[in-house]
């Protein structure tokens, strides 16, 4: 059987293509009379839009998409879980496009990638949110996107997570476990998330009236293997740090597995947390204390934001601040990698 088509419309309810198109449109210069008998004839023959003819006949995809140069795979599943939630609720479908953020052709590779799938909108997350050059072309190409976690805020609509409050919520909880000795390894240096984590882990010290023992401060770069080689590093401190807090799940269970290689118990020998709370957290042995990241619920947000914009919707959401940044706190999941702290102990004995 043949589907309705709009011509079947226009003759069955006596008007012009032209007019059903409008009605299906729902713009404004129609009728009421006009726009009832064609909604009368749609229901009576069971007519149904075409995703694919619209988005041709608009030049569009109804897609949007993900860009991501992201070393941690357990972030990314739960922020594109949570946009493939909003997509779905929209009828929009989604690309995930994954980039190498240092490569020297990046933006023409993405605006080549644009021109290809005619994808309406983009979500971008750091560091690729913070790439001047990309950010200027998408401008330019008058392509529709939403940031998440960017350093600078005062570029369009954007939202982040509450860095600083998390990592102070986890070092605050160290402390109150008596941990003085507490190793921090950071994130990634060229992200704004590690500079506000460092600022979060000082100021629960501060509060605490304890001095930083800064070389107990390590690098790392959200990489399981950059959590091993910061632990080997903090490891051979002296004394040895009772506690271990990364800033990210990814790197503390490169951090569980660096300490148990060494036939320390945890958290007898040393406590161990992250954040995220990616779902290998709870996988491996003992399961990891950390921050709950909201990134179903931030990923959603972006989704909805995105596609509200190019409807021309109003979303709702969190209060924005005065950059039109959303910020979304994290909770603190205690499990059985933290504990009260052991005496402080000397390497090699």
């Amino acid at each position: 059987m043949a589907s309705v088509t709009i011509m079947d419309v226009a003759r069955h309810a006596g008007v012009s293509k032209k007019t059903v198109s409008r009605v299906i449109n729902n713009e404004a210069n129609v009728k009421d009379e006009m726009r009832e008998k064609v909604n009368r004839a749609i229901q009576e023959l069971g007519f149904k839009r075409n995703p694919l003819g619209m988005a041709l006949a608009k030049n569009r995809s109804l897609f949007i998409a993900l860009l991501s140069d992201n070393s941690s795979p357990g972030y990314l599943m739960n922020l594109q879980k949570g946009i493939l939630q909003g997509c779905s609720e929209e009828q929009m479908g989604l690309f995930l496009y994954d980039c190498d953020y240092r490569s020297p052709t990046l933006v023409q590779e993405v605006e080549a990638y644009i021109d290809n799938t005619l994808v309406d909108g983009l979500i971008l997350r750091p560091p690729m949110c913070d790439k001047l050059e990309l950010l200027e072309m998408l401008d330019r190409k008058n392509v529709a996107y939403i940031r998440i976690g960017p350093k600078d805020l005062n570029r369009g609509e954007s939202l982040g997570f509450n860095s600083a409050k998390a990592s102070y919520d986890i070092t605050h909880y160290l402390l109150k476990l008596e941990h003085r000795h507490i190793g921090f390894i950071l994130g990634h240096p060229e992200q704004r998330s590690s500079q506000l984590g460092e600022e979060g882990f000082r100021k629960a010290y501060k509060e605490a009236g304890l001095k930083v023992n800064e070389a107990l401060i390590a690098q790392g770069y959200y990489t399981y293997q950059s959590g091993m080689d910061a632990a080997a590093t903090l490891l051979n401190n002296t004394p040895r740090p009772t506690a271990i807090f990364a800033a990210n799940d990814e790197m503390a269970l490169g951090v569980l597995y660096e300490v148990q290689s060494r036939n320390l118990k945890v958290p007898a020998d040393i406590s161990i947390c992250g954040i995220d709370d990616i779902a290998q957290s709870t996988k491996v042995w003992p399961n990891l204390t950390t921050i709950r990241h909201p990134l179903l619920t931030i990923g959603y947000q972006a989704a909805c934001l995105l596609i509200g914009r190019l409807k021309n919707k109003k979303t709702a959401g969190p209060a924005r601040g005065p950059d039109g940044t959303q910020i979304f706190d994290g909770e603190l999941v205690i499990r059985a990698s933290t504990s009260t702290a052991p005496k402080a102990i000397e390497v090699g004995t």
